[in-house]
């Protein structure tokens, strides 16, 4: 899929500072001298070590903590200079755990983001009801317009607050761990469709998340907060080349792997393995392994466990001190558990 034509600058920061401001005019700083942008047609994920400073950056972004240092400007235009109204007319946002009546419909949902169109008695016109009808139906809740927000499962709940920000008609959209309280089947779903806003509809998305794997493969540009409170913007591989999400996440036990681009357990160099087939058995093996500790290698010597594949019979031949052969994972795993333990 293409990026929408245009770079567009949504938001800029210029040697911003955030945290929070303490007593006697001192201050807790979290995150300095931040020179950031998002652009239209790009999503950004927001990653980075618990306590970090991403919500606390999210909220500065969108005025709801002040900032300690610098300036942010929207669409060319200074923060401070510009209405809540404006703001509003310039970027949604989607937050963690937002208040609304649970006996909400969708369709009352998504309506509050026509606020700013509306006259001043919130009267919707003809053109308000078309906008949120289009939104409900870009994130596939058109029939559960009339249900309330009580009788929807998470996910839905969350495409209705994307549909919201959408109705909205802004170019910018920030949201904070959107996918927060969803299954792993949910969280890819919301977070192709903000792929896919983005990139059709050409709006500038920034969202904070720990789903790193899947940050990974949907980020056109990622910000990465390290231990030394550091926010590095990059490409996703180049974060991956330089070593930055190893450093920042991994330690003796866990490590990230660029292929699967996901963290896995460091392994054990007390046996080795060499692997050799290509399909659906030979990926389940390599995975038995990898929860094994044991290290894959591509040049085997004379002691260690060399192991072929024989997709069509779904056979596993293993030549380690004799041949055996397999004929399931869990007698492979009983016999690779022995060799651990002898």
């Amino acid at each position: 899929m293409e990026l929408a034509e245009g770079n567009k600058t949504l938001l800029e920061t210029k040697n911003l500072q955030v945290g929070y401001r303490l007593h006697k005019g001192r201050k807790h700083v979290l995150l300095d001298a931040l020179n950031l942008t998002i652009s239209s047609g790009e999503l950004i994920t927001f990653i980075g070590p618990n306590g970090s400073g991403k919500s606390t950056l999210i909220k500065t972004l969108v005025d709801l903590i002040p900032l300690l240092k610098g300036k942010i400007y929207l669409s060319g235009k200074n923060y401070r200079e510009i209405s809540s109204a404006e703001k509003a007319s310039l970027m949604g946002v989607v937050l963690t755990d937002p208040v609304y009546e649970r006996n909400m419909t969708v369709f009352d949902v998504v309506s509050l983001g026509r606020y700013q169109h509306t006259n001043w008695l919130g009267a919707m016109t003809d053109s308000d009801r078309k906008s949120v009808l289009t939104s409900i139906e870009h994130v596939g809740l058109t029939d559960k317009i009339t249900s309330r927000l009580n009788e929807l499962s998470d996910g839905e709940r969350q495409r209705a607050l994307i549909a919201k920000v959408l109705a909205q008609d802004v170019d910018l959209i920030i949201l904070d761990e959107p996918t927060a309280h969803l299954d792993l089947p949910n969280r890819m779903e919301t977070l192709l469709l903000l792929h896919q806003i983005s990139h059709q509809s050409g709006k500038g998305i920034l969202l904070s998340t720990h789903e790193l794997g899947l940050a990974m493969q949907i980020s056109d540009k990622v910000w990465l907060i390290n231990h030394e409170h550091q926010l590095i913007q990059s490409l996703p591989e180049d974060l991956m080349l330089n070593g930055y999400l190893d450093s920042t996440f991994g330690n003796d036990h866990i490590g990230f792997h660029p292929f699967s681009a996901s963290f896995e357990l460091v392994p054990d160099k007390k046996i080795k393995a060499n692997i050799s087939g290509d399909g659906l058995v030979t990926a389940c093996v390599i995975r038995l392994l990898r929860r094994l500790r044991m290290e894959i290698i591509q040049n085997p010597g004379k002691n260690d466990v060399l192991i072929a594949v024989n997709e069509q019979l779904k056979e596993i031949n293993v030549v380690y001190r004799g041949k055996n052969t397999f004929n399931s994972i869990a007698d492979l795993q009983n016999y690779l558990i022995q060799l651990l333990n002898d």
